[in-house]
């Protein structure tokens, strides 16, 4: 979240259309994708021959019950814009609950940031990642300025759980289907009991999690978590080939306060000259706003909203069918990558999407609903172009925009698990996230 948007990218620093997007799949540099994401085959990132795109397993074994799945492939899609400090502090924090189910289970962890590059974030300035995998500990960030903002140092959200840095946070090698050849991968992991770090999962959890808040402030979580699954699939990608696995569980959890801005290439003038989604016309610079604007239609004239949902809109600010024409990467095109690895798993595995968004606090028991609403402080309507989903009942400085995108995305996979990034805790969401296969 930008605080303010314009300062944030200016300190600060993809691509999905109805068609193939522009970028290379290298793993390197802004780790920018290649693969199609509308198409309708399924990525097989491990290079297995017997997995098929109706989920069946065509390998010679015995029939009867599937296995129990024994294996969880985690993809963190974290927010490292200028407002998450406390939040990666206290994903950091709640470890302990997203392990507590899991022991006995052959675990691999990524993470990658929702920084996919903007026109109005100099990849300079702000080195998106692209879906690359980062692991490293966050005191090494924070020794590079990755905790500063706004003339502020936020590295206590690091410090205050992580004690590990540099040789304590070697990685050794180890191998993957596709790659016989042990090497040192960017995802912590735990085979058979045995991990590729020295240090207990919980502290390498809490070093590696909190990734700064240097990032874009215009966030593309959808993006970059197909950024990040594309390139497992790449051999090109020094940093996520070989991660997934079809037998194992592919749960994926972003954390974000802002609303998605996965934008299509073809049209960032949405950030410079068109200024159709601008909150303001006359401004010399887009706010958050514009992310909300281009990809989100409401009912009714205002200030209340009887329903918000997410909409592909053409540049022109018309609704269009068109997946080619959308300004903002079609949610559908998200849905049909995840349901194509889905039909890629085997023995029983899934695929499911956890969040920590700006919902209302007890959003995931179903009986709080997400409202939408002009904000009354016109300031925020300015930055954000919706009033918060969330707001925290200690501390008004902490509040989040409601993720539309993304709830559309996690109610075609099925129920969303959906936690809110308000609450004092991510305790809740974590044990969710990693409940036993």
């Amino acid at each position: 979240m930008l605080l303010p948007l314009v300062a944030a990218c200016e300190l600060k620093g993809i691509t999905l259309t109805g068609g193939p997007p522009d970028e290379e799949t290298t793993g390197s540099g802004s780790g920018n994708s290649s693969v199609d994401p509308s198409a309708t085959t399924a990525i097989d990132p491990t290079g297995d021959t017997t997995a098929t795109t109706d989920g069946t397993d065509t390998s010679e074994g015995t029939t009867g019950e599937p296995p129990a799945v024994s294996a969880v492939d985690i993809l963190f899609v974290i927010d490292n814009s200028g407002s998450m400090a406390r939040h990666q502090s206290l994903l950091a924090s709640s470890m302990p609950a997203l392990l507590s189910d899991l022991d006995g289970v052959d675990l691999r962890i990524a993470v990658t940031t929702t920084d996919t590059g903007n026109p109005r974030c100099p990849a300079a300035q702000t080195t998106p990642e692209g879906g690359k995998f980062v692991l490293r500990s966050c005191i090494d960030a924070a020794a590079n300025g990755e905790f500063e903002f706004n003339g502020q140092d936020f590295s206590t959200a690091c410090t205050n759980k992580c004690s590990f840095a540099g040789q304590d946070f070697t990685i050794t090698p180890t191998t993957t289907a596709v790659d016989p050849d042990p090497k040192p991968r960017a995802w912590i992991e735990r085979t058979g009991g045995d991990r590729n770090i020295a240090v207990d999962l919980v502290d390498a959890l809490a070093c590696a999690l909190p990734q700064g808040v240097t990032g874009c402030g215009f966030e593309s979580p959808l993006q970059a978590m197909y950024m990040a699954l594309a390139q497992s699939g790449s051999p090109d990608s020094p940093t996520n080939y070989g991660f997934l696995r079809p037998e194992a569980d592919l749960r994926i959890i972003i954390v974000t306060d802002e609303a998605d801005c996965s934008y299509a290439p073809e049209f960032d003038d949405i950030f410079t000259s068109n200024k159709t989604f601008w909150h303001d016309p006359d401004a010399v610079a887009p706010t958050s706003a514009v992310c909300f604007n281009a990809g989100v239609k409401c009912e009714g004239a205002g200030p209340n909203y009887a329903s918000c949902e997410s909409e592909d809109f053409a540049s022109d600010g018309s609704p269009t069918a068109d997946p080619a024409q959308a300004v903002l990467h079609p949610v559908s095109n998200y849905v049909q990558v995840l349901q194509d690895i889905q039909a890629g798993k085997t023995g029983g595995a899934t695929v499911r999407l956890f969040a920590i968004s700006g919902v209302p606090v007890g959003f995931e028991t179903g009986n709080v609903p997400l409202t939408y609403a002009d904000d009354p402080d016109p300031t925020q309507q300015e930055l954000f172009g919706i009033s918060p989903g969330c707001v925290s009942p200690t501390d008004e400085t902490v509040f989040a925009i409601p993720p539309t995108r993304l709830l559309s995305v996690a109610e075609a996979l099925g129920t969303p698990q959906f936690f809110s990034i308000c609450e004092g805790s991510f305790d809740a969401a974590m044990l969710a996230a990693g409940a036993a296969p």
